[in-house]
C-alpha cells in the first residue's frame, strides 16, 4: 500500500477537469475504512476515494504513538461487525492497526486510499449539486481537485496538527515540561 493513488488531477493553468467520484470519504481511520467497506459491499457501482492526510491508515491508532496506547473500549463492540474481533477485549494500537490492515487487504480497500492528501477546502455547489475538494498532496506539494456527489466525513474528532490544550491557572508559571499526547 504505497498510497500514491492514480489518476491525479493537477491544478495548473489549462488543467483538465477535476477527478470525480460518486463518494468522497475523508479519513482512513476506523470509520473511513469501515465506510469504504460498506460502500463497496452495498453500492458496488458507486465510485469512491478515501483521502487521508497521514502516510498510513489508522487515524488515532497510527498517529498517537506513546507507550501503552490502547483502546479504552472493548474491541468486540468497537470492531467491525463484518469482521468480528477475535483478540483480547482491550487491544493495543498495534493490534488495532493489524486488524484494520487485514480489513483493508482482504477487501482491496487500499486501491481506493490516497495517502498524504490534506483537504484545504470543501465547497458545496447547490446549482451543480456537487462537492468540490481542494487538496494538497503532502509528499509532492501538488494542488489537486476532486469532485463528488456525496462527502462522507470520517476524519475523527482530533485536531492532529495541534492538540487541544486547555488553559489552567498558573500554567505559564509551571517550570516543568508540558507534554501533550496528541502532538
Amino acid at each position: 500500500m504505497d498510497g500514491t493513488g492514480g489518476g491525479i488531477t493537477r491544478i495548473t493553468a489549462g488543467a483538465g477537469q477535476p477527478e470525480h467520484f460518486d463518494v468522497l470519504i475523508v479519513g482512513a481511520g476506523i470509520s473511513g475504512v469501515g465506510g469504504a467497506y460498506h460502500l463497496q459491499q452495498q453500492c458496488p457501482d458507486k465510485t469512491f476515494v478515501v483521502l487521508e492526510t497521514f502516510e498510513s491508515f489508522g487515524g488515532t491508532w497510527w498517529s498517537h504513538r506513546y507507550p501503552g496506547i490502547r483502546s479504552d473500549s472493548d474491541l468486540h463492540t468497537f470492531g467491525y461487525r463484518f469482521k468480528p474481533w477475535t483478540g483480547p477485549p482491550i487491544a493495543t494500537a498495534e493490534e488495532i492497526l493489524a486488524y484494520m490492515g487485514e480489513v483493508i487487504e482482504e477487501n482491496e480497500i487500499d486501491r481506493h486510499i490516497r495517502y498524504r492528501h490534506r483537504i484545504q477546502a470543501a465547497r458545496w455547489d447547490s446549482t451543480e449539486r456537487l462537492w468540490t475538494l481542494d487538496v494538497r498532496r503532502l509528499d509532492t506539494g501538488e494542488r489537486l481537485r476532486f469532485t463528488g456527489n456525496f462527502l462522507w466525513m470520517c476524519q475523527g474528532y482530533y485536531r492532529h496538527s495541534e492538540g487541544y490544550t486547555p488553559e489552567w491557572p498558573g500554567m505559564e508559571d509551571f517550570k516543568g515540561q508540558i507534554v501533550h499526547p496528541q502532538t
